[in-house]
């Protein structure tokens, strides 16, 4: 699963260029780095139309319209590949609007809650990539306005993160299957081979501070490197 993710970098150029869209107003004014994003918080994706992507401001937990209120995005932070067609949660999403979900890395954690050991997954260089995400508009009752919400698909975990967990994001790894993910008239089957992990080499696992663990932390110290006896623990 993902249950936090980070999107650190103070670059802009460098997401704008990652994820192939033109920033707006709105992304140059509103744009923060986050070393600690959690469920239900604000974040941002990228979905196309007329063959053109832009971002939108957008809250972690998958809302539709037929929910009675935002409190249930909570429960659908994660979609898994697996049954997108099957839950009624994600079919319509699944169809219609796909998006990309700007990130740097993620969390997965290894031992007990007493003594839980946070391991932070990241491209060895750092930069920006895409969680395949689907996004949902909706106006809820007693909502002011339409809320954009998205949610995290999820597959089987590759050799490096299956140390820890056996489920992870769908990272989609380059231009192309960003934009066959975005495709609104591309082929189910065609959309359904990129449900895969991404290679072992495209990410690497650093052990970092337990300072993560309280979503009341959003700092650099979140992903500032831990001890050499927790690496210990993964490897």
């Amino acid at each position: 699963m993902c249950g936090r993710f980070t999107l650190t970098t103070d670059l802009i150029e460098a997401i704008t260029s990652a994820l192939g869209f033109e920033p707006d107003q709105a992304f140059l004014e509103r744009y923060a780095p986050h070393w600690n994003i959690a469920p239900t918080q604000e974040h941002w994706v990228v979905m196309e139309q007329y063959e053109e992507r832009t971002a939108q401001h957008a809250s972690w937990g998958l809302v539709n319209w037929w929910d009675a209120d935002r409190r249930v995005g909570a429960q659908h932070i994660n979609a898994r590949a697996e049954s997108l067609e099957e839950r009624r949660a994600y079919a319509e999403a699944f169809r219609q609007h796909r998006c990309l979900v700007p990130a740097d890395g993620f969390f997965e954690w290894t031992g007990d809650r007493k003594s839980r050991r946070p391991f932070w997954f990241h491209r060895p260089d750092r930069q920006p990539f895409a969680f395949a995400g689907l996004a949902a508009r909706a106006r809820l009752r007693d909502e002011a306005g339409a809320l954009t919400t998205f949610t995290i698909v999820t597959t089987e975990a590759n050799g490096p993160v299956g140390r820890i967990h056996d489920r992870m994001p769908v990272i989609l790894p380059d231009e192309e299957s960003m934009a066959a993910w975005l495709h609104a008239d591309a082929p189910i089957e065609q959309v359904k081979a990129l449900l895969r992990p991404v290679d072992d080499r495209f990410l690497v696992a650093r052990a970092v501070s337990t300072r993560v663990n309280s979503v009341a932390h959003d700092d650099p110290a979140c992903i500032e490197e831990a001890e050499g006896d927790t690496q210990a623990a993964l490897f």
